[in-house]
């Protein structure tokens, strides 16, 4: 294993952790669902989605697309955890607020920007416990560098959603990894407030946090309406702006990505190196794009998972990354 540390998108990756499928607790309703999941959610709620007829063969599907990016991950060299099942206490914490448990996307609870581990505070409270196994992957490493510093949003009043911060949110965008952009969508993922909290928090290390107000009608999070794919490169679905490309963005290489491709996870992709880029294999497109710029793609199956509103970064937990 490694130190934990990560300054950019973009440098050679060493240790990650992949979400899975299995354990999937069928949550509470809430508006901000796929359209094909309120029903199931009304139905169905608090239970196991593999025991659920309909759910069974997308969960099936899902753990082998899961399975097969820790795959590729680990052959090409990268370290990779699986976070294990949550405890019975764990998954009673805040259920009397909502029941449910997603331990496929990772990269939400808990983001790692340089030497700060920032535990996120979710709009659903179903998803504040993923942060546990994910905490205790490198609780040892916290304990033992004194350079890492644990930032943890405060949760969530039961009757208000003020602090909100989701990980799918953040972006590390340029300047040698100082500029921080952070999506602000007050009815589905982070808010304003959450987002200032960020910013007072990094502003001691020299970070300048960008809030990026984001349409309902684009994909959840701003990292489902862009994706780096390089120090000053990026796949942007620009409708999903509510103010244009934000200013850290307005000089780099961008390609414009449809509806269809952002729905689909095209933007939503993990750097193994700065000349490899693993995205989902749905957007044949995006990845010819890519190619012609001289990198080398790699495509993930990923349709099953991102049914649940994810795609590859999500399914991610970055632990750490080379600066270079």
């Amino acid at each position: 294993m490694t130190e934990v540390g990560v300054w950019n998108d973009y440098g050679r990756l060493r240790e990650v952790a992949v979400g899975m499928a299995q354990d999937i607790v069928v949550p509470t309703y809430n508006d901000a669902y796929p359209e094909f999941a309120k029903e199931l959610t009304r139905n169905y709620a608090g239970q196991p989605a593999e025991a659920v007829p309909v759910l069974k063969e997308l969960v099936e599907k899902s753990q082998v697309q899961l399975d097969y990016l820790a795959k590729v991950y680990q052959d090409h060299g990268v370290f990779v955890h699986r976070p294990r099942k949550l405890t019975k206490e764990e998954s009673a914490y805040q259920s009397e607020l909502q029941v449910g448990s997603i331990p496929s996307f990772p990269a939400d609870p808990i983001w790692i920007i340089g030497k700060n581990v920032v535990e996120c505070s979710f709009r659903q409270p179903l998803r504040n416990k993923e942060r546990f196994p994910l905490r205790e992957l490198i609780a040892d490493r916290i304990n033992s560098d004194h350079d890492l510093r644990v930032l943890s949003c405060p949760v969530t009043m039961p009757n208000d959603r003020d602090f909100v911060l989701e990980g799918g949110d953040i972006q590390i965008c340029g300047n040698e990894g100082k500029d921080i952009l952070v999506g602000v969508d007050e009815e589905r993922s982070s808010s304003a407030k959450g987002v200032e909290w960020l910013r007072r928090h990094l502003a001691v290390d020299g970070y300048k946090v960008t809030p990026v107000p984001i349409v309902k009608a684009a994909p959840i999070h701003l990292l489902g309406a862009m994706g780096m794919f390089g120090p000053k490169s990026a796949m942007v679905y620009r409708p999903a702006f509510v103010n244009g490309i934000p200013e850290p963005m307005k000089d780099w290489d961008l390609i414009d990505i449809t509806l269809e491709e952002a729905l689909a996870g095209g933007p939503c992709t993990v750097m193994l190196d700065p000349k490899t880029i693993l995205m989902v294999a749905e957007t044949p497109r995006l990845k010819g794009l890519l190619e012609q710029r001289g990198l080398n793609v790699i495509p993930i199956p990923f349709d099953a998972v991102t049914k649940m509103d994810g795609a590859v970064r999500c399914a991610t937990f970055v632990i750490n990354r080379d600066k270079n």
